[in-house]
């Protein structure tokens, strides 16, 4: 199918995934890297060999983001796969929206709230009978 005939919503969450995905990387290296030396030097100095939160949270960081630019790319070029990757990122980031309502504050609060309103549009975007159609998932059955 050509990218003209792709609807306009597909693209703009392609995109989103894509430049979100880009941003997550790039927060995942800088805790990893943070992570990564406070756990050298607690691991020199304390003998401990466990590895720090920094470091797991780093690692799952660059998985999340990895996730998402393949679902972008996935999206953009209109694939199955692509689609599923995307369902996966939403449930990812609403995931992360549930941890930010209770990590405490009233400004976490709020973006962990936004981290919860934002999948649930695309979700509810991607499930409509005719994306479901368009990337081959059916989605035109009534319940």
């Amino acid at each position: 199918m050509k990218a003209s005939m792709r609807p306009t919503g597909v693209t703009l969450i392609a995109i989103a995934f894509i430049v979100l995905g880009l941003l997550s990387f790039l927060w995942s290296l800088l805790v990893f890297g943070f992570g990564g030396a406070s756990s050298f030097f607690q691991t020199i100095f304390n003998f401990s060999p466990t590895l720090s939160s920094g470091v797991w949270s780093g690692i799952l960081g660059m998985a999340t983001a990895a996730v998402e630019i393949a679902a972008g790319i996935g999206l953009l070029r209109l694939e199955k796969w692509g689609w599923y990757l995307a369902i996966i990122g939403v449930g990812l980031s609403f995931v992360q929206g549930l941890l930010g309502i209770f990590a405490g504050g009233i400004f976490t609060f709020f973006c962990g709230l936004l981290g919860l309103l934002i999948p649930g549009a695309i979700l509810f975007y991607l499930l409509q009978g005719r994306i479901r159609d368009l990337f081959g998932v059916g989605g035109t059955s009534s319940y």
